[in-house]
């Protein structure tokens, strides 16, 4: 990219924390300005970080700057977007959702997108951006292949995904990691609360090899465990440890029924 890029970025949550970090990593990418509700120790820390101007007032966001992306929580960018509208931003503005609409940042700008990683964020995560998926979407063909492009330097996954195929996507994610992270702490919990936390490094080793081998197999081809080999005998078992645990019980037999119903329906 030879002329430089001008972002200002909406949020300093994780999300806005990991872009911004990738960011800084690409010549002529430049993060001018980041915009927070309060002039928060977080946003100051924020700014300082990646050395870029703090905002507290609409007002004052840069209305020529080439990107502003809004990285706040799915039901603050309707009210990020009234306040944009006053600005007649020249830019191209852009959501980070995967479950918000295109259409809810039409109001914003003439030229509006979706920039949404595929990955998870936590304070602290290393993200290998290249491997991460980025899902762009734009209003228009032009803004579509600008977003390409752009997003072409931070990550090697870059594919165009319409909003209707990007929520399916995101609901898939909640399963796939989500979900499965729940599942985890549940594991966790219940060999702290009937063993001790110094065991629950036993399951690290299945847990890694569960994701390992589906590098190679499906899914579907990679299941193991007792409703796998329909064993009701250890499903007893098992129910019998979690009888005094309503809600893990449900999720068990819901659980070992979507198994069943995985592997043996026609």
């Amino acid at each position: 990219m030879n002329n430089p890029l001008n972002i200002v970025i909406i949020g300093t949550g994780n999300v806005a924390n990991h872009f911004a970090n990738a960011f800084r990593t690409i010549e002529n990418f430049h993060l001018t300005q980041v915009f927070n509700h309060q002039n928060s120790r977080k946003a100051q820390l924020f700014a300082k970080q990646f050395q870029c101007d703090l905002i507290t007032d609409y007002a004052a966001i840069n209305s020529t700057a080439d990107l502003y992306i809004i990285a706040v929580k799915d039901d603050a960018i309707n009210q990020v977007v009234v306040n944009l509208i006053p600005l007649h931003l020249k830019g191209i503005v852009v959501h980070t959702s995967g479950s918000m609409a295109i259409e809810v940042l039409e109001k914003a700008a003439s030229s509006v997108g979706v920039l949404y990683p595929l990955q998870s964020f936590y304070k602290g995560a290393i993200i290998d951006w290249k491997s991460t998926p980025i899902l762009i979407e734009g209003n228009t063909p032009n803004v579509q292949r600008k977003l390409k492009q752009l997003a072409s330097y931070i990550s090697k996954k870059v594919q165009v995904i319409d909003s209707k195929n990007r929520l399916q996507i995101h609901l898939s994610a909640v399963f796939a990691c989500n979900f499965t992270n729940a599942m985890y702490v549940a594991a966790y919990e219940l060999i702290e609360k009937n063993i001790s936390k110094k065991n629950t490094h036993l399951l690290q080793p299945i847990m890694l090899h569960s994701f390992e081998k589906l590098q190679n197999i499906h899914p579907k081809k990679a299941q193991t465990g007792p409703a796998m080999r329909k064993d009701q005998l250890v499903m007893k078992k098992h129910l019998h440890l979690l009888k005094e645990d309503q809600q893990l019980t449900k999720v068990y037999k819901t659980l070992s029924e979507l198994i069943l119903k995985q592997q043996y329906s026609v």
